[in-house]
């Protein structure tokens, strides 16, 4: 397992530390040409970007990815054309259903910004074939792929911005039309690749048998990932009827900081996950094992991490915006705490992945980003951007303790000991500071 990661972490965890750090880097640059106001608009429309990615994927990057390794040897470009072009008229049909809602969606956002909707409705697509041909990358361990892609993306995405912002002056709308160039551009570089190594040569064709196969395996991930976008999001929804646009802003900077933590479990996740399903058929036992050992190091890894970024909040945000932004700094802890347990989830949703037992996440998610969303709405009239913060840890906390716990049957009695005493020792901590 750690020989594994050794050798594929620096390409995944090199392509999302660019992303992450450019990202980190241009907040800088962003937050002093934006307001709390303007990047509060900026922030909706990403989030607006999130769900147009979510809808035309319906999660079946996710399926494929289990089911892939099944046609891998013998009907890959077959089935992978099936997924592509099912995402094809999911696409849209989400694309015509969006510009049905244009005015009112995007007058809601921003007076007089249909242009900025419609360009995020087309960034969004975009990104969601990019994800698409990403995930096929990592399933075949082509890091060092996966980050000249990412580097390429990353380049394009704020180059473009800066030069449509400083020298077109076209605010918000050169900042979303540079980050959907950036997926446009990658999605020829990845045909190119694909065609040039022989990774999957598109074809007009379409298996009702395996696009039936993966919709069923997929539909608890596609209501699960639609429920999870739209309660998770609905804080800056909420933060926005309650405290304005400036809140959203400023919410929204400690939000993109405290993200940062999901490039280091994401890049481990994508790293470990095509040689650990083929482990997994081949020495079960002994692949159960290697993954719960593993996996004590990593949760101690993330909360560290966690707890050295909290002390220094306020301290990254002083180097990474102005004065405008200094309270982004209070929601960081808890943005932290809720990422961190996303990250805890990776292992044990791999392990269920195998054994596709996928069915009870809608049920998850319905229960665990409803209880967010119904905490916003009582906290952030009392407690503003920490009750905000505060909602979103305890909405993912209990995601997660639902996934680990569909997962302990799977486990031993060893992991399930230590993993249930950790998450009690999390959720009293974060009760404890949250009412200090």
């Amino acid at each position: 397992m750690i020989n594994l990661i050794i050798k594929h972490i620096p390409g995944y965890l090199g392509a999302s530390s660019i992303a992450g750090i450019a990202s980190l880097v241009m907040l800088k640059y962003y937050t002093a040409i934006f307001s709390p106001e303007e990047f509060g608009v900026l922030a909706l429309y990403l989030v607006m970007l999130q769900y147009v990615m979510t809808l035309c994927s319906l999660g079946m990057n996710t399926s494929a990815t289990r089911l892939y390794f099944d046609y891998k040897d013998t009907k890959k470009n077959e089935y992978l054309s099936t997924i592509f072009w099912f995402i094809s008229g999911i696409s849209i049909l989400v694309f015509f259903s969006g510009m049905l809602f244009i005015g009112p969606i995007s007058n809601w956002i921003a007076p007089d910004s249909s242009i900025i909707y419609i360009v995020t409705l087309f960034a969004g697509i975009a990104a969601t074939y990019v994800g698409f041909m990403t995930r096929v990358l990592y399933n075949e361990n082509k890091s060092k792929s996966v980050f000249k892609h990412s580097v390429f993306q990353t380049f394009v995405n704020h180059a473009t911005s800066v030069l449509l912002i400083s020298v077109f002056n076209l605010g918000i709308f050169g900042r979303i039309s540079g980050q959907g160039l950036g997926y446009f551009l990658n999605i020829f570089t990845l045909f190119r690749e694909f065609y040039k190594e022989n990774l999957f040569s598109l074809k007009i064709y379409f298996s009702k048998k395996m696009a039936t196969e993966t919709f069923i395996l997929a539909f608890p991930f596609m209501v699960a990932s639609i429920l999870a976008v739209a309660f998770a999001y609905l804080d800056r929804i909420f933060i926005n009827y309650y405290m304005g646009h400036a809140s959203v802003g400023i919410y929204t900077l400690g939000f993109m900081l405290g993200k940062g933590l999901s490039m280091l479990y994401e890049a481990i996740y994508q790293a470990i996950l095509p040689t650990t399903y083929s482990d997994l058929k081949i020495n079960y036992k002994k692949t159960i094992l290697g993954l719960e050992n593993f996996s004590f190091k990593y949760y101690i890894a993330l909360f560290v991490i966690s707890v050295v970024i909290s002390l220094y909040s306020p301290e990254l945000v002083d180097l990474l915006s102005n004065d405008s932004y200094a309270k982004s700094a209070e929601v960081i802890p808890f943005i932290l705490a809720g990422f961190m347990m996303g990250g805890f989830y990776k292992i044990p949703t791999l392990i269920l992945g195998y054994h596709k037992v996928v069915w009870f996440y809608p049920f998850a998610s319905i229960l665990a980003f409803s209880l967010n969303a119904f905490l916003n709405w009582i906290l952030i009239p009392s407690y503003g951007l920490i009750g905000a913060a505060f909602s979103s840890f305890i909405g993912l906390f209990l995601y997660s303790a639902i996934i680990q716990i569909m997962s302990f049957k799977y486990v031993s009695s060893r992991y399930i000991k230590i993993i249930t005493a950790a998450y009690l020792f999390i959720i009293a901590v974060g009760v404890k500071f949250f009412y200090e």
